[in-house]
């Protein structure tokens, strides 16, 4: 016996089926083509009318139409069927139109309240720059001004010092004026606290200053004073003493 698998049975009964549908489709010429020649001339019967069927019919036909004539025209104006908009589509459009126009103001005003607020954070932030860089401005002023005042104090320093320069074309002068100026660092204090140069009484500043020379005359009152009193003490230690 012949075996037939069930997939073997599934594709002829698709074969059959195909072949079935094909025998059922009604081939016809493209309307292109011209008529034929054979029915070029031939002028089809007319059917004939039945008067019974057609005034059953016929009021009910009318009817219908009618009908069918008030529902078109009901769409017509209230669910756009021409170019003219119905009432409620005009309400609806003027609904969506306000709609529109209230979130179109909220968003103006939303946008505006944010560009405010941005103009204002850039006015802060440019006022903070201004005033961050007028004080660095005044720091450094100030600073330029110590700086000038140092140099202006140190170039005076130089100035004065320069004075007291030896210049070369005068070296042989600044040597003998040099070698001829007088130096004195010796100075006495008695015990009463009194300074004392080359005998004749000086104050402290005029004791510690090399450079100071009591005049002459000073040095005779000066020593002249110091015999009287070595002279007063003497007498005095010499007088014979009382007792009681």
């Amino acid at each position: 016996m012949l075996k037939i698998s069930n997939s073997t049975l599934t594709g002829l009964k698709t074969i059959s089926q195909s072949i079935q549908q094909a025998r059922s489709i009604r081939l016809r010429k493209p309307p292109w083509v011209p008529r034929a020649k054979n029915k070029q001339f031939r002028v089809p019967p007319l059917k004939p009318v039945n008067h019974e069927e057609y005034a059953y019919m016929k009021p009910i036909w009318d009817q219908y139409k009618s009908q069918m004539r008030s529902i078109y025209q009901l769409f017509k104006t209230e669910f756009k069927f021409s170019d003219k908009e119905s009432i409620k589509a005009q309400e609806e459009k003027r609904k969506l139109e306000e709609k529109e126009n209230r979130l179109l103001e909220e968003n103006e005003r939303v946008n505006s309240e944010i560009l405010q607020n941005q103009l204002r954070d850039e006015v802060a932030k440019l006022e903070f720059k201004i005033k961050t860089a007028e004080l660095d401005f005044k720091k450094q002023q100030k600073l330029d001004e110590l700086y000038v005042r140092k140099a202006d104090q140190l170039v005076s320093k130089l100035i004065e010092k320069s004075k007291t320069f030896i210049d070369p074309n005068n070296l042989e002068y600044e040597i003998e004026k040099a070698l001829n100026e007088r130096y004195d660092y010796n100075f006495s204090i008695n015990s009463s606290g009194y300074f004392y140069k080359n005998k004749a009484q000086v104050n402290k500043a005029e004791a510690f200053n090399p450079k100071f020379f009591p005049k002459a005359k000073e040095i005779d009152e000066n020593v002249a004073k110091l015999e009287g009193s070595e002279t007063s003490q003497l007498s005095e230690s010499q007088q014979p003493q009382t007792t009681l």
